[in-house]
């Protein structure tokens, strides 16, 4: 794939409603046992990751779309002089508790919709005007759009893994979603993503980023989808000591 900028987003759009029904149709085959099974992340169950995923729709769609107050904003007035990694996970942790009492359906139907709406939201935009800071590609106020549709495909696809690693499942690694997410990661990289790629028919060829070795394909979604802490990441791929050590604190699990 090319490098993903506002000339290139579109790629990253075509995969957001393949990778939701995806989701959707995991999430359906689940009966009421595996749903509360636990996840990487500690605070939540298989169904609060899912009530996360309608949480961030919902959120963005709020703000940008409609120029509500940010969510932080208001979490802000409740805890005052908190910082910002404090405010966002009391954000996360008020919504996901707050909807325990939806059902497995309605929260799927609740998916579908509010996948469909960023979508069609994020179409319509001109993926160069100015949006929200975008820390992942850096820190300018008024980041263009397409920065912001990008970050979010990695959060949508990081999440569908950790569910799907709970599930005993590997982690969302087949085209073109390992793809996209690798494109994304290795355009933040300032690398070419076309010089890492593997073909989908060929999955014990390593991916890599840069200098960076990922590994074999299964192994590259895992790393790109917040599997593992940073000393994990950093014993699992191999590159320039000094690059390897930014590269993990970049993609490991905090």
């Amino acid at each position: 794939m090319d490098p993903i900028d506002g000339g290139t987003i579109s790629t990253v759009l075509d995969a957001y409603l393949p990778e939701r029904a995806r989701l959707i149709e995991l999430l359906a085959s689940l009966d009421e046992e595996r749903w509360r099974l636990p996840t990487e992340c500690p605070a939540y169950d298989v169904k609060g990751i899912a009530a996360h995923v309608l949480g961030d729709d919902l959120s963005l769609l709020s703000r940008q779309r409609d120029g509500a107050v940010q969510g932080l904003v208001l979490m802000a007035e409740q805890l005052p002089g908190a910082d910002f990694r404090q405010l966002l996970d009391g954000f996360n942790d008020q919504w996901v508790h707050a909807v325990r009492f939806l059902s497995p359906a309605l929260l799927l139907e609740l998916l579908d919709l509010a996948g469909r709406w960023t979508h069609d939201y994020y179409r319509s935009v001109d993926p160069e005007e100015p949006g929200e800071p975008v820390p992942l590609f850096g820190f300018l106020p008024d980041a263009p759009m397409w920065q912001a549709i990008a970050r979010e495909y990695l959060e949508r696809w990081a999440h569908h893994s950790q569910i799907r690693r709970a599930l005993g499942l590997g982690s969302l690694a087949d085209a073109p979603f390992l793809e996209v997410g690798h494109a994304i990661v290795a355009t933040v990289a300032g690398a070419n993503p076309a010089d890492g790629a593997v073909p989908e028919d060929q999955p014990d060829r390593s991916w890599s980023i840069g200098p960076i070795v990922l590994g074999p394909r299964q192994q590259a979604a895992d790393l790109l989808t917040l599997a593992h802490d940073a000393g994990e990441v950093a014993a699992l791929v191999t590159g320039p000591d000094d690059v390897v050590e930014q590269f993990a604190l970049r993609v490991g699990r905090r």
